[in-house]
């Protein structure tokens, strides 16, 4: 018996829609390592190859392969089918907002816009999920929740999504860093310092990475990876080294003096903030979005 996802089968269809893993991952959004992943767990399940595979030819599906294709297919088109049917009973029931958020979006962005649409709409049922990225837009796929909010440097492949706000970041360290008393700091100098950063697998590394070669780092040293944003900060507050922060989960940090931004010579370096959403939205879910997109929003004291 296959007991699999939809979101893992899903993965395998792609792979055997578009003849590859790597531009299965650039349709999906995701990284290829996790699109193996996926099919090396179903491979497991199975028992056997699921495709044939040789380097420059596109993957064919072996016979096993076929057979799970048949029973993907028709598992995906029914959750479909009930998604479809289960929104349209919410729609015309109990009225809810299902959202997802990243972890750091979920404790220092949404809150506040939670507390104001509720007041607004004290009828509206609201149920939030947290995770990273990943997790957020896997929900978003999967019909699972209306939005997700996560951080971005653009528009994700696959998923319709709108941009709420641009989002500073900025490096930061414990007081007692060498480069803490700077006035300008340049990239060559940071190369020589150590670094806090989340996991190397993670789409918000993958993110961080790109934003600081952009700055023109482009070696650096990383010392240590967590997976939590918070104990990133923690780690960078306690002089394990340079962390990489959006602004507005650290400004309690800096003006209480634990953390120090480093002033970087040239443009401050900025994320996006963006709402995945299923299409079309409803009248409330896009109300909330509408939201979501106003001033408030740009607030970073």
């Amino acid at each position: 018996m296959i007991s699999a996802s939809a979101r893992r089968l899903s993965v395998f269809k792609a792979v055997a829609d578009y003849g590859g893993f790597n531009v299965a991952a650039d349709k999906l959004g995701i990284a290829q390592p996790s699109v193996g992943a996926h099919i090396r767990a179903l491979e497991l399940q199975v028992g056997q190859p699921l495709f044939h595979r040789r380097r420059g030819v596109r993957s064919r599906l072996t016979r096993a392969g076929e057979t799970l294709y048949a029973y993907a297919s028709e598992v995906l088109d029914r959750s479909q089918a009930a998604s479809v049917a289960l929104t349209g009973l919410r729609a015309g029931g109990t009225r809810e907002i299902a959202l997802a958020a990243q972890r750091a979006v979920s404790t220092y962005f949404l809150p506040a816009y939670l507390a104001d649409f509720a007041n607004r709409n004290p009828d509206i049922r609201i149920v939030t999920r947290t995770g990273t990225t990943e997790n957020v837009l896997e929900l978003v796929r999967e019909r699972t929740v209306d939005l997700g909010l996560f951080p971005a440097l653009g528009p994700v492949p696959g998923v319709a999504s709108v941009l709420l706000t641009h989002e500073p970041l900025v490096l930061v360290v414990a007081p007692a860093h060498p480069l803490a008393r700077r006035t300008t700091v340049s990239p060559a100098e940071l190369e020589s310092h150590a670094f806090v950063c989340g996991l190397r697998e993670s789409h918000y590394f993958r993110m961080i990475d790109l934003v600081l070669k952009r700055i023109g780092l482009a070696q650096y040293r990383v010392a240590m990876e967590l997976q939590d944003f918070a104990a990133v900060k923690e780690m960078a507050r306690h002089g394990a080294g340079i962390a990489c922060e959006m602004l507005r989960c650290v400004k309690d940090e800096i003006q209480a003096g634990s953390l120090v931004p480093l002033p970087l010579a040239g443009e401050q370096p900025m994320l996006q903030l963006r709402c995945a959403h299923q299409t079309p939205m409803s009248d409330i879910v896009r109300e909330f979005v509408e939201l979501l997109r106003t001033d408030k929003a740009r607030a970073v004291d």
